[in-house]
């Protein structure tokens, strides 16, 4: 029989306790952890994972229309009699007294046409500035007031009137327009000699002010002409809009006296309007009210002024907007009347 060496069972036995020991956790607790496996093989047909977000196919708003100038139809002519303008106060050459000038009362003596707060009114215009619409002719106007509160310097002055719709659209009729030259101070003879309102002479009258809400959509550009005969080929009156929206000036031309023109499409900001007398080579015929720039303000938004919901007349007057652009906020206009009578430029019988 063969017995094992004492020695060699200890060590045996010590192995096995150790071991033992290690497998019951018993060992060192701060060993690293093991790595982690490795991942998959990625599969050739998988999909590649999205690092950003699908796209959406979001409506795109649709640009606005451009801006356009375009000719309409005038209205009829009143029936007869028509309606005839005169100024009573200044008279044609008179000289007014500089320290008296400002608080010189003008009258006007309008015949055949019937006027009304919001309806027919008289356009009444100093210098070329931007008109005072005369609802009840009567009323005492200053000349102060229609030169929006500046003092009249010496020399010659000019106030132009005339007869307009309650769109605004003036009335062309003859005798309906009148012109007259005064002076403050005293006349000077030289400058006298050179009267420009016996020369072709541009009177611009819209548009004019604040365009508020559908106010703002086809918007009047009027203007009255005296000594000259607007005909193709000829003297002609030339239009130019620039402003939100348009890239290169927007243009329109206006070859027989009458015809009146809108602006469509407008957006929200400021535009700048040129209004030029031009003669068959399209130069600026020489005069003082020949070129005249004026800026008015566009706003969709804004709440539109019921008083100036004028009624449209004239064959635009089905496709117009309320007021067919009647809608600039002037000083003067009241609450809105009730649309005027066919003929109610002429008197009652």
């Amino acid at each position: 029989m063969h017995l094992r060496h004492p020695r060699t069972s200890f060590v045996c036995a010590s192995v096995v306790l150790a071991a033992s020991i290690y497998a019951c956790g018993g060992g060192n607790d701060n060993l690293p952890p093991p790595p982690p496996p490795p991942p998959p093989p990625a599969s050739a047909s998988a999909p590649p994972v999205a690092t950003n977000p699908p796209a959406t196919n979001a409506p795109t708003k649709a640009p606005a229309p451009p801006v356009t100038i375009t000719p309409g139809t005038p209205s009829p002519d009143p029936a007869p009699p028509t309606p005839t303008v005169k100024l009573t106060a200044p008279t044609r050459d008179q000289v007014i007294d500089a320290a008296k000038a400002n608080d010189f009362t003008v009258k006007l003596d309008v015949k055949n046409w019937q006027t009304a707060k919001g309806s027919n009114h008289v356009h009444l215009i100093l210098d070329n500035k931007p008109y005072k619409a005369i609802y009840d002719t009567k009323e005492p106007v200053r000349l102060n007031e229609l030169a929006g509160g500046e003092a009249l310097a010496e020399g010659m002055h000019v106030l132009v009137a005339f007869p307009s719709r309650a769109n605004h659209e003036s009335v062309k009729t003859k005798d309906a327009l009148t012109i007259v030259p005064f002076w403050i101070g005293k006349k000077d003879a030289a400058a006298a000699k050179n009267d420009p309102t016996k020369k072709p002479m541009l009177i611009y009258s819209r548009p004019k002010g604040d365009y508020n809400g559908e106010m703002a959509n086809h918007v009047l550009v009027d203007f009255q002409v005296a000594n000259v005969t607007l005909a193709e080929g000829k003297e002609h009156v030339h239009v130019t809009v620039t402003g939100p929206g348009i890239d290169k000036p927007v243009e329109g031309s206006v070859e027989k006296f009458g015809t009146p023109l809108y602006i469509e499409n407008m957006q929200n900001g400021s535009y700048t309007l040129k209004v030029e007398l031009m003669d068959a080579a399209n130069k600026v015929i020489d005069g003082p009210w020949n070129s005249t720039t004026r800026t008015i303000k566009v706003d969709h938004d804004a709440p539109m002024d019921m008083s100036m919901a004028m009624p449209a007349t004239g064959a635009d007057a089905g496709a117009a907007a309320p007021g067919a652009g009647a809608g600039a906020k002037d000083a003067g206009a009241a609450k809105p009347a009730p649309a005027p009578a066919k003929d109610a430029g002429a008197p009652k019988k």
